[in-house]
């Protein structure tokens, strides 16, 4: 919907790309050129920084000095990434990316190598440079990484100054943020710092994924089934909210309250596995804003979790089923109820 729009705003220089130039197919590119020279850069950035490292991390003594490399590391590509973007070299683009990858990663090392006090400093700090970072750079991969090593660092720093009890709702508030975030996309996109507004909420969802894919219902987070854990609760309270709040200009008649009200009950009662109703929302999301990419993150999420969900459940095989016709029959319900009449011609 917003899409020529802002094509138009981009032509005008309003707005700069989001992504890497499309190839000239006018001077013989293609889609398969261009693939071969972003696998190029990586794999000549991946093999020389990793003959560089193996003769560097011996001589790298002491949390401090990771830190100075780190920030030498990140603030030279940094400050070339911004004069390679404009030139179109993809090669050296990539790796640039990966050697500001590197960068990244010394400042993490470095700060763990702390004690627990000075350590949140350090990740604190770490999480104010990479949002330095994420407005500095005007490209799109490196704003998302900068945005993934922020968010993740300013995770660590209150792990490392609040007690766990406090730290592991963290998922939860990061949904929230998420999902607000895309929810007034409209708002913020053609904002002077919308880029890196859309950078940060991509790093938000893939955090909030890679966490909710690699715990589940082993972590305390998605919880037993016989204990009840209030962050896994504030997780599916928020999928809720959100599901009424998208519903809410469409609640004009009976049927279409007593629909959402239906989906509301079945996002509820998954809030065992969160990932469910995440996985949902962002398909919806995704549609509602035109991102293919999101829908098919959502929807490999939402399949995903319902699969373990009924993996996990400690029942039979009758009764997994049972709950699946019903969940279809769920489905369909909501479907019958929002359909819209079609006006005769």
């Amino acid at each position: 919907m917003l899409e020529p729009v802002l094509n138009e705003l981009r032509a005008d220089g309003y707005l700069r790309g989001e992504s890497l130039p499309p190839p000239s197919f006018e001077a013989g590119g293609s889609h398969w050129i261009l693939a071969l020279q972003v696998i190029g850069g990586w794999l000549a950035a991946v093999f020389m920084l990793l003959f560089l490292g193996m003769g560097a991390v011996p001589l790298v003594k002491g949390a401090s000095n990771w830190i100075v490399i780190g920030l030498i590391v990140t603030a030279l590509t940094g400050l070339l990434m911004g004069r390679v973007v404009d030139t179109g070299s993809t090669v050296l683009r990539q790796f640039l990316l990966v050697a500001s990858m590197a960068g990244h990663g010394a400042l993490i090392v470095g700060a763990t190598m702390f004690g627990r006090g000075e350590g949140s400093t350090s990740f604190f700090m770490i999480a104010l440079y990479e949002a330095v970072m994420l407005l500095w750079v005007a490209w799109m991969p490196h704003r998302l990484v900068a945005a993934l090593v922020g968010s993740a660092a300013l995770v660590m720093a209150v792990d490392m100054s609040i007690s766990w009890e406090l730290v592991r709702y963290w998922v939860g508030i990061y949904w929230f943020a998420v999902c607000l975030l895309w929810y007034h996309e409209t708002r913020w996109q053609a904002h002077r710092f919308g880029e890196s507004v859309y950078a940060l909420a991509c790093a938000l969802t893939l955090l909030c994924f890679a966490y909710a894919l690699s715990g589940y219902f082993s972590h305390n987070l998605f919880g037993l089934h016989k204990a009840f854990h209030f962050d896994a609760v504030l997780c599916s309270a928020v999928n809720i909210a959100f599901v009424l709040i998208i519903a809410r200009p469409q609640l004009k008649s009976v049927r279409n309250m007593f629909a959402a009200v239906l989906l509301a009950i079945a996002l509820g009662m998954t809030w065992q596995a969160p990932a469910v109703g995440m996985g949902a929302l962002t398909l919806v999301f995704g549609f509602a804003r035109g991102h293919r990419w999101l829908m098919w993150l959502g929807g490999a999420m939402l399949v995903f979790g319902v699969g373990r969900f009924y993996y996990d459940l400690q029942l039979i095989l009758l009764h997994k089923a049972s709950l699946m016709f019903l969940g279809g029959i769920l489905l369909l319900t909501v479907r019958a109820l929002i359909r819209k009449q079609e006006k005769p011609a």
